[in-house]
Parts: structure tokens; C-alpha cells; sequence
């Protein structure tokens, strides 16, 4: 059964609007998915975040309270610290962490400094000859504490955090200043050793905040970050404070991307298969309500199918008033082929008959087997029985002129045929087949009285 343009049009939107549900079921499958997947990684990079803050802060704190101990040193008798100044220096580096070197430097020019090694530009630096590093000593002299600078660039080279201890002559009342210890500590290598560096997933960046910088500093990153921060974390330092800001950098890691890649070519797939699926059981279902409602011999419209077709048009007829009509076909002498040829030359003569009955109705009628050597025609747009009459003669005439060669019998078909018109919706279409059948019968005997009188019994053979 071929399919209407109905129904042509209707898989058509069927298959678009699955086409339609697989794409928005995918895409929400793959968000799900991918947001819970983010949602556990910004966890992760919270959690690493938090962590290094905590590195951060403890790294500088730990140098800085080191250091303090050189600072106390130094108050209590200068001269001391100064001529054991490498001893000194020497225990300090080998406790603390990230220092790399220690500086004392009387009236605010370095006099000392540890390790000399690498650090020989720093000797007789006055600190007055640049005001970057003079505010720095002056603030932590007006503080009469410890003062975090930085990150400052050095004279000897490279970037550092310098904890700035004033020293007092006069200690407790510090009236009298003395000069300054300064412990350098390694600013790149703070930052790559508690993991700064290292975040996966967010853009970084730093802000200090101190009596220097009421309005806070950007000491590493970008300032735009903190305008528009996922997550912000303070560290609390010696007279100041450091931020942590981070954003978001997920969605558009690798990682992200190939998993949403995959989940859509995942669902994309199974789409497509359950799609496949679909279609084989629809052509499954086709194929056995074809057959349900096929002849298997002729491949005619069987008597399932043409008693739908009746009742459809009885239904149809009740609203507008249209008639159709049935003609019943025998075939004559079928029984005396089959006993005298054999059933397989019947079989082969229903199929002749059937190919011709295709061959001369009109393109809106149908032919169907009910069984046996009988046939029905379902003739729609009739009116009258004189009608009917004249393609029924028409069929008998064509048929009956192209006999069945089959090979060396020339087998001429006879067809009885009977009609009925439905043009009364009160009629049942058990009572329109009863009187088609009885027409056809009328028409058989008929036949059969022709053949008695013609003394032949040889019309088929």
C-alpha cells in the first residue's frame, strides 16, 4: 500500500518534530550535565583557592615573624648585629622560606647585607635616592612596626616583598630612629610555590590594601577581575591586607568543551539510532498491516480491506449525499482448471484476472479478492444502474478477450458478474453485498443456461 500525500505530509512533520525534541532533549542533556560538571569543578577551584590563600598567608607571616627576631637583635645592640652579621644572616635564611636576603641599613643606607653574593649593588644604596622604597621605610617608621612593601623591583635585580622593621635608639619610646632592618622575600617564587600560578579554571589576581593603599593596589592580575569576581578571599597580613579575586575560566576549558562535544554527539547518536529504530518498526508495522490487508496471491485488496473501504463510504455518503456501487465477480468454470490443470494453473489464471480488472477500472476505483475465484469492484462517482451495467460489460468484454497462454492450453476467462448502488443511507453494506451477490448469481445461471443450449461446455478450455 503506497502512502497518501496525507500521510506523506504527516510523517513529514512527524520526523521534524522528532528532529526538533532530539535537539532540544540533547542540548538540556548536555547542559545538565555539563553544569553539574562545572558546579564540582568550581568546587574544585574554590577548594584549591581557599588553599592558597591559606599558603599565602601562612608563607608571609612565617618569614616575617622570622625576620622579627633580626629586628630585635639589631635594636638591642647594633654594633653586635652588625660584626656577627652573617651568623645572623645565616640562621635566618636557613629557617625561612621564601627570604633571600636580609639588609640593615643605618640611617636609611644599606650597610650589610646577606648573602653578599648576588646582592653587591645593594651595598650603600640610599633608600632617600628613591622615593618608591624612602615611603616604604617612612611608613614603617611612622608605624613604629613591621611594614609588608611590594611587590618592589630590586636595585640588585628582580621583584620582591620587603618586610620593613624600624629600629629605635631610644626603644620603647622610639623617638630616636636609627635606621632599618629589610627582609627581601622572593615574590615570584612565593607566588609559584603556594600555588598561585597554578589555577586551573580562574583568571587570579591580587590586591593589597594598607595604610599606603587605602583604596587597595593590584599586585598581580588584572583589575577588571575584581569588578566582576566569582569568588573574593582576604588574607590577613602585618599591618594590611591582601585579596584573592578570582573568575570563572570553566566554560570554556578544553576539558568542558570536549565533554559537551561528546555529549551531543553521544545523544546525536542515539537519536539517530532510536530514529533508525523507529523507522524499521513503522516499515515492520506497514509491512504487516500490508499484508493484513493484502491478498497474498493477487497482492489484490483483500476482504478486510474492502469491507474498511465500504464502511468508509457508507459514513461518507450519510453527509453528502454520494453513491457508489459493487460489482460482484465470479469466475466460471474455475473449478474444472484446477481439476483438470491443476491448482497452480489456477493460481496463475486469479492472477491473470486480477492484473486485468487492475488494468480497466478507473484510477478511483478498487479491485479486491474476497477468495476463492471471487472478486469484487468498489466503483465510486456512480449514479445510475445503467451506469454500472455499462462498465460491468466493459470489464466482462476486456477480460474475457485476453485468454491465459499457458504453455500449450489457451485458457479464455468467463466472468459472471453481479452489481448493487448504494444510494440509500438505510441500507447496510451486508444488505448491498447480499444483493450484488444475488445479481451475480442471476448472471451464473444465466451463463450456464447459454451453455446448455449451446451444448458446449468449452468455454474455458
Amino acid at each position: 500500500m503506497s502512502l497518501t500525500n496525507r500521510q506523506k505530509t504527516l510523517l513529514w512533520l512527524l520526523t521534524a518534530l522528532y528532529v526538533v525534541l532530539a535537539i532540544v532533549i540533547i542540548e538540556f542533556v548536555t547542559q545538565t550535565f555539563v553544569e553539574r560538571q562545572m558546579a564540582a569543578e568550581k568546587a574544585t577551584v574554590n577548594d584549591r583557592l581557599a588553599l592558597v590563600r591559606s599558603k599565602l598567608e601562612s608563607a608571609i607571616f612565617m618569614d616575617t615573624y622570622l625576620a622579627d627576631s633580626l629586628a630585635t637583635v639589631v635594636t638591642i645592640d647594633p654594633k653586635f648585629a652588625m660584626d656577627n652579621w652573617n651568623t645572623i644572616g645565616a640562621k635566618l635564611l636557613n629557617k625561612a622560606l621564601y627570604v633571600r636576603n636580609v639588609g640593615i641599613a643605618p640611617n636609611n643606607i644599606i650597610s650589610h647585607t646577606y648573602p653578599l653574593k648576588g646582592n653587591e649593588k645593594a651595598i650603600g644604596f640610599d633608600f632617600r635616592s628613591s622615593p618608591d622604597q624612602l615611603r616604604t621605610v617612612e611608613l614603617a617608621r611612622k608605624l613604629q612596626t613591621v611594614y609588608i612593601a611590594g611587590p618592589l623591583e630590586l636595585v640588585q635585580g628582580g621583584q620582591a616583598i620587603i618586610a620593613r622593621y624600624p629600629i629605635f635608639a631610644d626603644f620603647p619610646q622610639n623617638k630616636q630612629y636609627w635606621g632599618c632592618v629589610s627582609v627581601v622575600m622572593d615574590y615570584p617564587k612565593l607566588l609559584q610555590e603556594t600555588g598561585v600560578l597554578d589555577i586551573d579554571g580562574a583568571h587570579i589576581a591580587l590586591m593589597k590594601h594598607d595604610a599606603a593603599n587605602p583604596t587597595g593596589k593590584v599586585i598581580y592580575g588584572s583589575a577588571a577581575i575584581f569588578e566582576q569576581a566569582d569568588v573574593s578571599l582576604s588574607l590577613k597580613l602585618p599591618n594590611g591586607e591582601w585579596l584573592i579575586g578570582a573568575t570563572y575560566d570553566i566554560d570554556q576549558a578544553e576539558h568542558v568543551l570536549m565533554t559537551r562535544t561528546s555529549i551531543r554527539a553521544m545523544g546525536g547518536t542515539a537519536a539517530l539510532l532510536a530514529f533508525i529504530v523507529l523507522v524499521l518498526l513503522y516499515r515492520h508495522y506497514r509491512y504487516v498491516h500490508t499484508v493484513s490487508m493484502q491478498d497474498e496471491l493477487t497482492h489484490l485488496p483483500n476482504r478486510r480491506m474492502v469491507m474498511q473501504l465500504l464502511d468508509r463510504l457508507s459514513a461518507q455518503a450519510a453527509t453528502d449525499k454520494r453513491t457508489f456501487a459493487v460489482l460482484n465477480i465470479d469466475l466460471n468454470g474455475f473449478k474444472k482448471v484446477n481439476d483438470e490443470l491443476g491448482h497452480h494453473v489456477g493460481d496463475e489464471l486469479l492472477k491473470h484476472i486480477a492484473q486485468l480488472l487492475r488494468t480497466y477500472v478507473r484510477s478511483n476505483d478498487v479491485v479486491a479478492r474476497m477468495g476463492g475465484d471471487e472478486f469484487i469492484v468498489v466503483l465510486q462517482r456512480v449514479r445510475t444502474t445503467t451506469d454500472i451495467a455499462a462498465v460491468a460489460d466493459k470489464l466482462k468484454g476486456k477480460v474475457e478477450a485476453q485468454p491465459l497462454i499457458w504453455q500449450q492450453h489457451q485458457i479464455i476467462p468467463s466472468l459472471s458478474i453481479g452489481f448493487a448502488l448504494y444510494d440509500n443511507a438505510d441500507i447496510s453494506i451486508k444488505d448491498l453485498l447480499k444483493h450484488a451477490d444475488g445479481d451475480m448469481y442471476s448472471a451464473k445461471k444465466r451463463h450456464k443456461a447459454a451453455q446448455v443450449k449451446d451444448d458446449s461446455d468449452a468455454s474455458l478450455l
